[in-house]
């Protein structure tokens, strides 16, 4: 299970990095407007690339979760369940939308964020302080911090931090996955 779970990370980093890539390709303004990767879920012309981006993500956390058989890794198992279920709101929340949305959309992307750096805690604990998880989780720290600093003003480097923060998040789950799956499991 751990090679499955490895190529789940990959595959799901691989949408979300290729997603966010074409966006930018057919609307580069978007990474100067510093309204973070949500605002690619504003326009016809790139919602198809930003919900691959997302979506995938979500999708790859489900199947991550399916991976996980050990009776004590369920905050992770559970956790990546919501964390598919959040992707999802986010996706069908576009904040431009109305107020409403907008509200729903922000505070649902506020929990993602908070519930991967609680999960990033936790796998640190249960890999007994290995420095690399504390390493991820330090940029995690970080880049939430600046993408915190940068959400309320025109100009600033929102979406980076939230590209940071996320890369930093999967390489927190490959080193999970390569510390607590054993590497020959059934999934449940």
């Amino acid at each position: 299970m751990r090679a499955r779970a490895n190529k789940l990370i990959a595959v799901g980093m691989l949408c979300f990095s290729l997603g966010l890539i074409i966006c930018v390709l057919l609307k580069p303004v978007g990474l100067g407007v510093n309204s973070g990767i949500s605002y690619f879920g504003n326009y016809r012309l790139t919602i198809v690339p930003y919900a691959i981006a997302i979506l995938g993500y979500g999708l790859i956390n489900i199947l991550l979760a399916r991976c996980i058989s050990a009776k004590e890794l369920w905050p992770l198992k559970h956790s990546l369940y919501v964390l598919a279920v959040l992707s999802l709101i986010i996706t069908i929340t576009p904040y431009s939308v109305s107020s409403l949305l907008d509200n729903i959309h922000t505070a649902t992307g506020t929990v993602l964020f908070l519930l991967q750096l609680i999960l990033s805690g936790w796998l640190i604990i249960k890999m007994h302080y290995d420095r690399w998880p504390i390493v991820f989780s330090g940029l995690m720290l970080a880049s939430g911090i600046a993408a915190a600093f940068y959400i309320e003003g025109p100009h600033g480097f929102l979406i980076q931090a939230q590209i940071v923060f996320q890369w930093s998040f999967a390489a927190v789950l490959y080193t999970a996955v390569n510390n607590l799956i054993p590497a020959n499991t059934k999934a449940s």
